[in-house]
């Protein structure tokens, strides 16, 4: 087995989507995790990958091979007079893993501290937006100077895992909605109610199906 180098780290957990409840709902699974992007030298495919904190970084839970364009990886934010703000319609900061190619998405939510002033969970800080543009980035086959990208970001400190201390109880809890509705990155079609940040969503191509798990 090949040595994995991770391009990018960051904390994260996975969020469950039950799309069969009116409205659609997510929910967040308290356990601690680490989202991390790393170049295969088997397959030469950036591997977009998830493990819990306590898992070795080889034996990832998700493993996904990722087609270079076919994915991509956006905050869900309010929206304020047509564009998208800083504010999550939810109590915490999702990303929205999806595909070209199908319908699966996978959802995660943030679990470093909030850099908010008043600690708001749902506020995104130009360091989290930085670190989704980089995933979305490296997910359209860019080559990307993490270092360099974070160094330029206020309280990143030019390290993608620094400052990185976690949410209290590494969970988000209560249901908010705000009014304003979410960004054009629907979790299902009209406006789905987010909620409690818990499943990955539908089924995705798992690097280990594909053989190109390391």
């Amino acid at each position: 087995m090949a040595a994995i180098s991770p391009i990018i780290t960051f904390k994260a957990g996975i969020c469950d989507f039950d799309s069969s409840a009116s409205p659609p709902k997510v929910s967040a699974k308290p356990t601690s995790g680490y989202i991390y992007l790393y170049e295969s030298q088997e397959d030469e495919l950036v591997h977009f990958c998830w493990r819990p904190r306590a898992t070795p970084l080889g034996d990832p839970e998700l493993d996904l091979v990722m087609v270079p364009g076919d994915g991509s990886f956006k905050p869900y934010q309010t929206v304020q007079g047509g564009a998208a703000s800083k504010k999550s319609p939810t109590n915490g900061r999702i990303f929205i893993l999806k595909f070209q190619s199908s319908s699966s998405k996978h959802l995660f939510w943030l679990q470093a501290k909030s850099q908010h002033a008043e600690g708001d969970q749902g506020w995104f800080s130009p360091r989290d937006l930085k670190l989704g543009e980089i995933v979305d980035q490296l997910l359209q086959g860019e080559q990307v100077n993490v270092q360099e990208e974070m160094s330029n970001v206020p309280g990143a400190q030019g390290d993608p895992d620094n400052n990185d201390d976690d949410n209290d109880g590494d969970r988000m809890e209560g249901v908010r909605r705000e009014s304003q509705g979410g960004t054009g990155e629907n979790l299902a079609s009209g406006d789905p109610f987010i909620g409690d940040p818990s499943n990955e969503g539908e089924e995705s191509r798992e690097g280990g199906a594909d053989g190109g798990r390391a």
